[in-house]
């Protein structure tokens, strides 16, 4: 008799361990970070009110009235006969997305595991939490594209800047003052926020570095173009073929984003069969979600791998995470003749 075939196994590390690190690395977001902002913004487009209503307005249409801007006519002479224009109104609906993602856990898996149940649902809440960020995260992108302004009342964009597709086209040259020119384009169309939100593609982090640190000790200061402009940056940013970079820049407050639950997650039903729903916060999302788990008793032996032929009779759970989510744009009645507040700008080599 020999212990050699016991002494003789694989080393094996306990977990968690930082080797897996890089594959669990989480995206920033930009994108959705400067939205939730503005949402929260004194300058917000959405009123308190409006949010509130969202909650609870699955199953019903959601309508926000806004007013037309009114037409003054001028003349040189008074008269007994008095006209006016009148005031137009509008409905704009929010547009509403679900989004949906599903985890399964056999708990049975786990007890003869290095990895723990609790360990590994929570990577799993993490991944939806991501996949979640990155979906909204597109759809905002897509947003701000198609609300571009597509005009400008400043004469700098058309002479020192081209302007192509509804984007200011920003030459190699001309990057490293480019952001000053931000507020005398945006208050040319009478935009005078103090703050001004600048979301853009990761390209664009190397100017803004290295402009922004250009400051009263170098022989050109270039820091000064960057007071009351706020950065974030994502990879979802789209970057058109043949740009360097892309980014959008407007007034503090000019998108928001409206999320509601399920009614049977605000509710906290439970059914007869043993399904619940429940709203919750998730970690990193912050905004609530609504839960659905429902418990039973499946055949798991050949879930994924061999070993596994003891679950022939197994406890199996199940969590649907979900969420509804409305992005609304400042309201523009002619969008070919008044300027709008998102202005998209590209940088091309």
């Amino acid at each position: 008799m020999s212990l050699v075939k016991t002494y003789l196994q694989d080393i094996r590390a306990s977990h968690p361990s930082n080797n897996d690190r890089d594959e669990l690395r989480i995206t920033q977001n930009g994108l959705l970070t400067a939205c939730l902002e503005m949402t929260n913004s004194a300058s917000s487009i959405l009123s308190p009110e409006l949010r509130q209503l969202a909650e609870n307005s699955q199953g019903l249409n959601l309508d926000i009235p806004v007013m037309k801007k009114g037409v003054v006519t001028i003349s040189n002479v008074r008269s007994c006969t008095i006209n006016g224009g009148q005031s137009e109104s509008d409905l704009v609906r929010v547009v509403w997305k679900t989004i949906a993602a599903d985890i399964m856990m056999v708990p049975a898996q786990y007890k003869k595991n290095q990895i723990s149940y609790n360990f590994d649902l929570a990577k799993k809440i993490r991944e939806i939490v991501e996949a979640f960020k990155v979906e909204i995260e597109n759809d905002l992108d897509t947003a701000f594209d198609a609300n571009k302004t597509q005009v400008y009342g400043s004469t700098i964009v058309g002479s020192t800047y081209a302007l192509a597709g509804g984007a200011i086209q920003v030459p190699v040259a001309k990057q490293d003052f480019f952001f000053n020119d931000v507020a005398p384009i945006n208050f040319a169309d009478d935009f005078y926020d103090p703050t001004t939100r600048i979301v853009a593609s990761h390209s664009v982090m190397s100017v803004v570095n290295k402009f922004i640190n250009q400051g009263n000790g170098n022989a050109a200061n270039t820091s000064f173009q960057f007071a009351g402009k706020n950065f974030t940056f994502s990879n979802r940013v789209t970057v058109g073929a043949g740009k360097q970079a892309t980014g959008y820049f407007m007034p503090d407050g000019s998108i928001g984003l409206l999320t509601r639950v399920d009614l049977d997650a605000m509710a906290g039903s439970k059914a007869g069969d043993g399904t619940e729903w429940m709203e919750e916060t998730l970690p990193d999302l912050p905004f609530p979600v609504g839960i659905q788990y429902k418990s039973k008793c499946d055949d798991k032996s050949l879930l994924e791998a061999s070993g596994l032929g003891h679950l022939k009779a197994t406890l199996v759970e199940h969590y649907q995470i979900s969420v509804d989510y409305g992005i609304v744009v400042p309201y523009n009645s002619d969008n070919t003749t008044k300027a709008g507040a998102i202005r998209k700008f590209e940088f091309v080599p």
